[in-house]
């Protein structure tokens, strides 16, 4: 749980909670310090020089009163693989993962420090350091305006965790339907909503499943993944591969009756096929036999 919600926002503590490099430690978000581990009302009543409160990035009207740096505490060898990942990422132009990110500090060699930072989104990136502290925990802040965006924050875990740009690109590209579609596809997703908006408490609104994919149809995708425990900054604008998985999974746990139509003659099905056989597939073609079954939907 997050220890100081007045000061982290839920998507800097999943940073940690959901942190893929095992066996590393929080060493820290929030501190009542100059810099980012502070906020920046804080470091304008305190510290009004500071390098943390001067770019645009940094000095929205939003965000002010949390902090923006996360410390992790990692084995020699993982502080080695982290700060290398985070420094080819950040250095492949092809690369944006690190877009959210002001700063990073870690070690290559476990013996000097190694940190880059950057001014915009796009960089460039320039070489910068900081004290020995970062030899055993790597440092990253984060532009103020990104610490309460997941959807921002997400990557630097697929960094963390070694995973190819490729890879990644891959994944955040599986999006199965996004607002403004329309179809069978987005007619689909509403109607699975609709099967599963009883499993969580209170129930999730219910949708018209009309094939469109308005403001109606994103709350309560939103509302559905937040009362299931999900990701509480997902507004419901897309679909994604993982946000198809929990509906997936919910529905496995709804038992949906089978409808069983009516008796046919089966004389009327042979007829009704050969017709068909016969316009669609014109060549000598006939059925023989007996139909007994019934027809599941």
């Amino acid at each position: 749980m997050n220890p100081n919600p007045a000061r982290i926002t839920e998507p800097m503590w999943k940073l940690w909670t959901d942190c893929p490099i095992q066996g590393a430690k929080l060493s820290g978000i929030y501190a009542d310090k100059r810099g980012y581990h502070n906020t920046v009302v804080a470091n304008k009543s305190k510290w009004p020089g500071n390098y943390s409160i001067v770019l645009p990035l940094d000095l929205v009207n939003i965000n002010r009163d949390k902090a923006r740096a996360i410390d992790l505490t990692m084995t020699d060898s993982d502080m080695v693989k982290w700060t290398k990942r985070m420094k080819d990422s950040a250095l492949n132009p092809a690369d944006n993962r690190l877009a959210a990110v002001r700063e990073f500090y870690g070690t290559l060699d476990n013996a000097t420090v190694y940190g880059l930072i950057k001014d915009d989104l796009d960089g460039p990136w320039k070489k910068s350091s900081s004290d020995s502290t970062h030899l055993w925990h790597g440092h990253t802040s984060i532009f103020t305006k990104f610490v309460n965006d997941w959807d921002m924050l997400a990557p630097l875990h697929s960094v963390w965790a070694g995973e190819s740009l490729l890879d990644w690109k891959t994944q955040i590209n599986s999006l199965f339907i996004s607002k403004g579609d329309s179809g069978e596809e987005v007619k689909y997703w509403q109607g699975v909503h609709n099967e599963v908006r009883e499993t969580v408490t209170p129930p999730s609104p219910q949708l018209v499943a009309d094939g469109n994919y308005g403001d109606s149809t994103a709350a309560a995708f939103a509302d559905f993944v937040h009362k299931q425990g999900g990701q509480t900054a997902y507004t419901g604008q897309s679909v994604p591969a993982w946000c198809g998985i929990r509906y997936h999974k919910a529905l496995a746990t709804v038992s949906v009756p089978i409808v069983v139509a009516p008796s046919f003659n089966s004389n009327e099905i042979k007829e009704l096929v050969n017709a068909w056989l016969v316009e669609n597939l014109p060549s000598n073609l006939s059925l023989s036999g007996d139909f007994t079954g019934k027809v599941s939907l």
